[in-house]
C-alpha cells in the first residue's frame, strides 16, 4: 500500500498536469448550445474538432464575425459564445 504522502502527490502532479495541458478544455456555447471543446486554443483548431475544417462557414465569436485568414490566430476562452453559418447557394 502506497504512503499517504505519495497519494497526495500523485494527486498534486494530475491537478498540475490538466491545468498545464489543458486535458480539461473549455465551455463555450456553439450554436446556442453548451459544447465542451478539448481544443481551444484557436478558432481553426475548433472547425477541426467540430469536423467542419476546411468548409465553406461564416464564424461568429461573441458578436464579431472572424475571417477566415484569422482564425488560427484568434483564440477561445471560457464562455466564448460561437455561431456557426453554413453558405448556401441558390437562385
Amino acid at each position: 500500500m502506497p504512503a499517504q504522502g505519495s497519494q497526495r502527490d500523485a494527486r498534486l502532479a494530475d491537478a498540475w498536469r490538466v491545468f498545464f495541458f489543458k486535458e480539461v478544455g473549455v465551455k463555450l456555447t456553439v450554436n446556442g448550445e453548451a459544447y465542451d471543446s478539448k481544443q481551444a486554443e484557436s478558432v481553426t483548431a475548433l472547425l477541426e474538432e467540430m469536423g467542419i475544417g476546411g468548409r465553406a462557414v461564416v464564424v461568429v465569436l461573441n458578436d464579431g464575425v472572424i475571417p477566415a485568414s484569422s482564425r488560427s490566430t484568434c483564440g477561445l476562452r471560457e464562455g466564448d459564445c460561437v455561431e456557426l453559418f453554413r453558405l448556401v447557394g441558390g437562385g
